[in-house]
């Protein structure tokens, strides 16, 4: 999405209400915006601010055909109890990913490619038939270790704008709106998860560490990520890329005049 200072949008909105992100989305690029979820705490903590703004606005949900039944069950809920516009959204072929050689499931051979699969492509070819340009996200920077550095507003590889307007908010201040509020949440919290996502152990396991939520996710490999905040470039960073692309441009027309 062309058009918008990131590096201006940061300055100006970094000691801004979650409210006021959110209204300025929806006062200068809805109906070109959109949100995606997976019903998490944080996820939920937007949905709820977000509702009261642009009660309409498209949330989608990928079904990767590995959720939990208590996270299908949730969605459904919210859904019906807060009139929810949810899309949901999922691969083209549902668990395409056992291997012919052994049978061994695809979450354990190359998790990897196995959220490539089920979760970043579907995405991906959304993009691709969409009109949307704007995605809101509940992604926190306390979250792990990846997410430290993000910004609130930011680009994919791709030109889409990616607005997190959670991202300074700690767990305790998601949990502190949830409880004043009394918002449901996902009942697998209660069961000792504080991350959330695929139901084989090797995707998600109970939290192992208060300090590190997201510590119950691929417990037995280096993996952090699901993949799909993986291509978000930092403003700096994209004005480093194209500085770099101009460079080589004037290098190859000082060459073709040669």
């Amino acid at each position: 999405m062309k058009g918008y200072d990131l590096t201006k949008l940061n300055m100006q909105f970094r000691h801004a209400r979650c409210e006021d992100v959110i209204s300025w989305v929806m006062e200068k690029i809805y109906p070109d915006a959109a949100m995606i979820s997976s019903f998490q705490a944080s996820g939920v903590v937007l949905l709820d601010l977000v509702r009261d703004i642009q009660p309409d606005l498209p949330v989608f949900f990928i079904d990767t055909g590995y959720h939990f039944p208590e996270t299908l069950e949730f969605r459904d809920r919210l859904i019906h109890e807060w009139k929810l516009n949810v899309v949901t959204i999922g691969p083209e072929t549902k668990k395409k990913g056992t291997s012919k050689e052994n049978k061994e499931p695809l979450y354990k051979k190359d998790p990897d490619l196995c959220c490539r699969t089920h979760k970043v492509e579907p995405l991906k070819r959304l993009k691709k038939r969409s009109q949307i340009t704007a995605w809101l996200s509940a992604l926190r920077r306390d979250q792990n270790s990846n997410r430290e550095s993000m910004n609130m507003f930011m680009h994919d590889q791709k030109g889409h704008i990616r607005i997190h307007p959670l991202i300074h908010w700690s767990r305790n201040k998601i949990w502190q709106h949830i409880y004043a509020k009394r918002l449901p949440f996902h009942p697998l919290y209660d069961q000792g998860y504080t991350s959330i996502g695929c139901f084989p152990p090797e995707c998600t396991t109970r939290g192992v560490s208060e300090k590190r939520p997201r510590s119950g996710r691929w417990p037995d490999s280096d993996k952090t990520e699901c993949g799909l905040h993986l291509d978000l470039v930092k403003e700096e960073e994209e004005a480093w890329v194209q500085q770099l692309k101009t460079r080589e441009k004037k290098s190859e027309k000082t060459k073709k005049q040669v």
